[in-house]
């Protein structure tokens, strides 16, 4: 299907992975981050104006790719009202925005795909993360709910939910090796995802070779899920 594809959080991680992924089958990739950087737009996902602005000027999309998204770690009791609401902000609405953006813009007639990034902690909790965990969950039920909305237009709605990826969010963490240790002890296939293994499985979410998918939250998580 590749045709025009937005994707979200494009300027590192997942999301820069998966425009190089993305760009290599043939699609016509627009990056977009909250800092403009060369080959990447300016977008802050929370803000419904931007998100306007972004997708008026992108044309018609075949694709959009939800990958923004924000992650701090601090127990229940230490964390304020605003991060909690930081994290509902970016990793929920700024999904939604999204997902209604282009629904709203789709073009009768035609095909389309979403592909949200949620996570494995989206099911299964860690301690010190309350508030992501929360926003992941809401990311997976949104992206089930969008789904059965969208259908009808032609539009499939999926989400991928990782484990461990090593990526800038993940730095701080991968190098301590104690938490390294934990985390490939926790993963079935020992070892972090690399960010290139995520953008693979939204590749073939947004492609026709997924056709009969929707409404799934793909664990790419080396078996973590499943070893719960």
């Amino acid at each position: 299907m590749p045709g025009r594809v937005l994707v979200t959080g494009g300027a590192s991680g997942i999301g820069a992975a998966t425009c190089r992924v993305l760009a290599d089958a043939d699609w016509d990739v627009l990056a977009a981050d909250v800092t403009a950087t060369d080959g990447v737009i300016r977008l802050d996902v929370t803000d419904e104006a931007a998100w306007d602005q972004v997708l008026d000027g992108a044309g018609p999309l075949a694709g959009l790719v939800n990958c923004a998204g924000i992650r701090t770690r601090s127990s229940i009791t230490d964390t304020s009202v605003e991060e909690f609401q930081r994290h509902m902000q970016v990793n929920v609405v700024g999904t939604w925005l999204g997902i209604r953006g282009f629904l709203r813009r789709h073009q009768p007639g035609t095909t389309g795909a979403i592909v949200n990034v949620s996570s494995v902690n989206a099911e299964i909790a860690v301690p010190d993360q309350a508030h992501y965990v929360a926003s992941k969950g809401a990311v997976s039920a949104l992206t089930r709910a969008a789904a059965v909305e969208a259908a009808p237009l032609g539009v499939r709605v999926n989400a991928v939910a990782p484990g461990p990826v090593r990526t800038p969010m993940t730095a701080e963490r991968l190098g301590d090796p104690e938490q390294a240790a934990w985390l490939d002890s926790r993963v079935p296939m020992g070892r972090v995802a690399e960010p290139t293994e995520i953008a693979e499985v939204i590749s073939f979410l947004l492609s026709d070779k997924s056709s009969y998918i929707t409404g799934e939250v793909l664990f790419t998580d080396g078996g973590w899920h499943g070893n719960a």
